[in-house]
């Protein structure tokens, strides 16, 4: 493609963005930020240089900011127009407003990094347009999810500083939740419900029995005094335990030639095994909480949700860091970038 084409289609680009480019009336609804950015990157379509940068400025002027610009003549500069449009036209509720939108400003559950990036470096650039890098990064850390900001500030931190960049953090940003969607976090297992109720009658029922058939009815004998929690839980199985005493009173009876005058009650050996076996039940249907958390990192990329021999940037041969065969894991020198 020839030079004159190719000035052709960029003038015809250029006076399709100066057309649709909104005047300037200098309310409220307008931001004199937003305007000269877009007066800056038409210009840079055609390389303009300042007298035609003024020339699209003073042209794109409405309402109170023209008038403002009719008493203000003397500016003939693009630097010293822009400057005094900013001085102006730039309000501090403006200001304060863009700083509490980016304090507040957080990246939603459903939210993708480039859509949050996006919004904070827009409000850091409206609220200082020559805002410093770090400071950029510091607003884009502040907001990102919890679950990647550990990791984005640790791989931040190992980049040298010159290469600290808002394009760096969206790098490791994209990366890293890219890692998240992959090897998501393991869950606890649930156990089982089981009725503790139904299972302990059922057990006590059965432990009564078996004890009732070893233990003959003669080798009972009460203790003098009886505890508060042993009279209390007595009480509370009785209405359970009566219809298998009496069964297993009557087969008793029937096996045994001797008269027995008085129903029999539980020895004091059968209500510490009914306690004890009613404990155990207890704990075996309320397991603690199994704690599968990791508890030393990974020793490639130093994350917590997974082993070092499940890493994604593990070497297949050699040491998994480097793939050197001179050395483990443990002895590596590489730092992991």
């Amino acid at each position: 493609m020839s030079t004159n084409v190719q000035d052709s289609a960029m003038m015809i680009c250029y006076r399709e963005c100066l057309t649709n480019l909104g005047k300037f009336n200098g309310g409220e609804d307008h931001k004199i930020l937003q305007f000269i950015n877009n007066i800056e990157r038409i210009g840079r379509m055609i390389d303009a240089n300042d007298g035609i940068l003024q020339c699209m400025c003073t042209a794109k002027l409405d309402g109170e900011a023209k008038r403002w610009y009719e008493n203000n003549m003397s500016l003939t500069q693009w630097d010293s127009l822009k400057s005094a449009l900013l001085e102006r036209f730039t309000t501090s509720r403006s200001s304060s407003k863009i700083f509490e939108q980016l304090k507040e400003r957080k990246q939603k559950p459903d939210e993708t990094i480039t859509s949050y990036y996006d919004t904070i470096i827009t409000l850091c650039q409206e609220y200082d347009s020559s805002m410093s890098q770090k400071m950029m990064i510091s607003w884009l850390e502040n907001g990102i999810k919890d679950s990647l900001k550990i990791q984005i500030k640790r791989q931040m931190k190992l980049l040298p500083e010159a290469t600290r960049t808002t394009q760096a953090f969206l790098k490791i940003a994209k990366d890293e939740q890219e890692l998240q969607e992959e090897n998501p976090p393991e869950s606890e297992p649930t156990p089982t419900y089981m009725p503790y109720f139904a299972n302990t009658v059922s057990t006590t029922l059965q432990q009564t029995q078996k004890t009732l058939e070893e233990e003959p009815p003669s080798t009972y004998s009460s203790p003098r005094f009886a505890t508060y929690g042993q009279n209390k839980h007595y009480e509370s199985s009785s209405k359970f335990l009566k219809p298998l005493m009496s069964a297993s009173h009557n087969q008793a009876s029937s096996s045994q030639s001797r008269p027995i005058s008085r129903p029999q009650r539980p020895s004091q050996t059968f209500m510490n095994n009914l306690q004890h076996n009613q404990q155990q039940n207890y704990k075996s249907f309320h397991p603690r909480k199994q704690n599968i958390s990791q508890t030393n990192p990974c020793s490639i990329c130093q994350r917590m949700n997974h082993r070092t021999i499940e890493c994604y940037y593990k070497k297949p041969n050699g040491c998994y860091k480097c793939g050197q065969f001179d050395h483990q894991i443990d002895d590596c020198p590489q730092v992991f970038y």
